[in-house]
């Protein structure tokens, strides 16, 4: 037998064996993925992901390179539906900001002194002690609304956090998934006559115009955030296409942290990835701006195989950046590309919220979800974790 095909074929086995198992649903509007006709449903307390095995959703499609034996999947992909349910429950987040499970019930603002922004902040500031970090964050698709994830802003600036997001709750939801029903690139959603403002915003210097708002508040006597702001202290966040904006505007010497969510911070062996900014025009400034470049603590949090657009970039990403600085590569085999953020998953965001508490706060019990051989993320069967730099 080819010996090509012998590599394979343990893969192979392993994809196959799994194939009909049900996953959990991928993208913000789905409901549970049902099994195809005649195949083998295990029942949910029995869909394990295991140390190293990643069971694939029904509707995977598995071939075999006759000539090198190379395996690869083809994954199902859960658009956004743009159904009415979706469309009433963006406009009930729209409407209601989520204060969380933290110890700070959080509360959401758009400032006209930062248009291109909506904050996301404890409401009552005097009950926090100490200084809240800044978070800059990128929206998945890098749509200029951050609607999709007011839960998940919600709960992370409920745990002490000042969160400065691109774009703005009336901003239409940008559709930009290839077959979604409405086609690519529509919209959500009705425009105000004359509102001009752009539907998506890849920007990275927009993104850190939201750290440029929180150092002048903070400095600023009679502004709610005087003193409350501790703006040494700054972590760019983005969720898929957000996470490429992230990682430029991590470049800015005042950003002490990077995570990515759902996607990766391009390397030299995976730099064609634009992780989604191809519509940006013009000479690229960070066409010279590497992952081996950076020299601040990075987090990878992806949603596993699944993950369609991110999960083998951040393999790479993450083999690749230098060991000088803490970092962790998190996988959760079981959420895909977005189903982290509409309820949010508790256990993503504890693990999230975890990290930056430890690298933003020094706070011990975030470093021990991930430092030592029996870290809390170790012993969870749900995750798969990598760590660099870190004791």
């Amino acid at each position: 037998m080819n010996k090509r095909w012998v590599n394979a074929i343990p893969v192979l086995t392993i994809l196959l064996a799994f194939g009909a198992c049900l996953a959990r649903a991928q993208g913000s509007g789905a409901g549970q993925e049902q099994a195809q006709p005649g195949a083998q449903t295990l029942a949910p307390t029995a869909f394990q992901t295991g140390p190293n095995v990643w069971f694939a959703p029904p509707g995977t499609s598995i071939g075999i390179n006759r000539t090198t034996g190379a395996v690869s999947v083809a994954l199902p992909i859960q658009p956004i539906d743009a159904s009415r349910e979706q469309i009433a429950r963006f406009d009930n987040w729209r409407k209601h900001p989520y204060p969380g499970t933290g110890p700070y019930p959080s509360t959401r603002e758009e400032d006209d002194a930062l248009p291109t922004h909506t904050l996301y902040y404890p409401a009552d500031l005097s009950k926090v002690p100490g200084k809240l970090p800044v978070v800059l964050f990128g929206n998945g698709g890098c749509r200029n609304t951050s609607v999709e994830f007011t839960r998940f802003l919600g709960e992370m600036a409920s745990n002490g956090y000042f969160v400065a997001a691109i774009g703005r709750g009336d901003i239409p939801f940008m559709i930009v998934s290839v077959g979604a029903p409405l086609g690519g690139n529509e919209a959500i959603g009705e425009r105000r006559p004359g509102d001009t403002r752009p539907l998506m915003n890849p920007s990275p210097a927009d993104m850190l115009k939201g750290l440029d708002y929180a150092i002048a508040e903070n400095g600023r006597q009679g502004s709610k955030f005087f003193g409350k702001l501790d703006v040494s202290r700054v972590a760019v966040l983005g969720q898929s296409c957000g996470g490429t904006q992230a990682f430029r505007a991590a470049r800015d010497p005042r950003v002490t942290a990077a995570v990515a969510l759902n996607s990766n911070f391009r390397s030299r062996k995976n730099a064609p990835s634009t992780g989604g900014l191809a519509a940006t025009r013009g000479p690229d400034p960070y066409a010279d701006w590497y992952v081996e470049d950076m020299k601040i603590p990075i987090a990878y949090f992806t949603g596993g195989p699944a993950d369609y657009s991110a999960y083998t970039n951040t393999e790479i990403s993450f083999r690749e950046m230098a060991s000088r600085q803490p970092a962790v590569k998190v996988d959760m085999p079981q959420m895909g590309h977005t189903g982290a953020y509409p309820m949010p998953d508790v256990r993503w965001t504890r693990a999230v919220v975890g990290w930056l508490d430890w690298i933003l706060k020094n706070d011990q019990n975030g470093k021990a979800l991930f430092a030592g051989p029996k870290c809390g993320l170790c012993s969870d069967p749900d995750f798969w974790i990598k760590t660099k730099g870190i004791d």
